[in-house]
């Protein structure tokens, strides 16, 4: 079989533009870069908070762990405003045996949108927690109950404290 040049050219030329034309009219996906990461301080542990609120309520349970996964505290988990009328912008509540943590979520977003990832800072704290600092990322999920989930009922935390 013999192929002409200029004839395999286009032939080629044409595959290469097909996926082209085919995504001009296709609508713009704008895509959110993840926070840049941080490196944590000298002496920093990780931990892990997972935050659960039943559906379409403000008050929940929260679970912190250390990097080994056992349970170091555990409790109630309140909600101060939602990122819908807080802008990007909410505060937790944490009241657990150990004391209390009041921590600061920031995301990039406004308004329910996919995904909901953004970074955490706690602000402060009472008994246990009285001195702690810790900040990190997290990322936040509906629980799939089919018709009456939020974006915002599973919290999923990870940073380092000291």
């Amino acid at each position: 079989m013999r192929f002409h040049r200029p004839l395999a050219l286009t032939a080629l030329a044409l595959a290469a533009a097909l996926p082209l034309a085919a995504s001009a009219d296709a609508p713009e996906r704008r895509r959110e870069p993840p926070p840049p990461a941080e490196l944590p301080p000298p002496g920093a542990q990780r931990i892990e908070i997972d935050v659960s609120f039943p559906d379409w309520q403000y008050t929940g349970t929260f679970r912190l762990r250390d990097a080994s996964g056992a349970t170091v505290d555990e409790g109630v988990a309140r909600d101060m405003g939602g990122f819908p009328a807080g802008g990007g912008v909410v505060e937790r509540v944490l009241e657990g045996g150990r004391g209390t943590l009041r921590v600061r979520l920031t995301t990039a977003r406004k308004g329910a949108a996919l995904p909901v990832v953004g970074r955490w800072t706690v602000l402060d704290g009472t008994g246990a927690y009285a001195a702690l600092a810790a900040k990190g990322t997290f990322t936040s999920c509906s629980s799939g109950n089919p018709g009456r989930s939020s974006l915002y009922e599973q919290w999923y935390m990870l940073g380092h404290a000291r």
